[in-house]
């Protein structure tokens, strides 16, 4: 009997290390709150869950602000473009008329020193007429 009573101890011993690793493991520590604090924390929560809803419709309304600012901005480029290029044919086409206007100046006043000559050369020829005409 000694030896069944060993073995017996011995499997008791063995049960009982084995129930004792098994609730061993760390357990938590258990706090006692009140429940004015269990209100209060419940409060706490569904405020900032109330917060945090504000604030993710709050970034919605921005980033679909952020897409309008950033389709606006997409338009405004491509009118500056478009007035770049108006803009640099309005200048081509004031260059040319500019040089248009020099170029009939010019002519104008080649024009103007012609009818001079052609005004001083009349004056001769009629002075020379009347003094040929006084001389006889």
């Amino acid at each position: 009997m000694c030896r069944i009573t060993k073995r017996l101890l011995f499997f008791a011993f063995c049960s009982l290390l084995w129930l004792a690793a098994g609730t061993s493991s760390q357990a938590e520590e258990m706090y006692q709150i009140s429940e004015s604090e269990l209100t209060r924390l419940e409060a706490n929560s569904n405020q900032l869950a109330k917060n945090n809803e504000t604030k993710q419709q709050l970034l919605i309304e921005q980033q679909t602000q952020l897409t309008e600012a950033n389709q606006q901005l997409e338009t405004v480029k491509k009118e500056l473009t478009a007035s770049k290029s108006l803009n640099e044919a309005t200048q081509r086409s004031l260059e040319k008329a500019n040089q248009s206007l020099t170029e009939l100046e010019k002519e104008a006043a080649r024009k103007v020193q012609v009818k001079a000559r052609q005004r001083n050369l009349w004056i001769i020829i009629a002075g020379g007429a009347l003094y040929a005409c006084i001389s006889k």
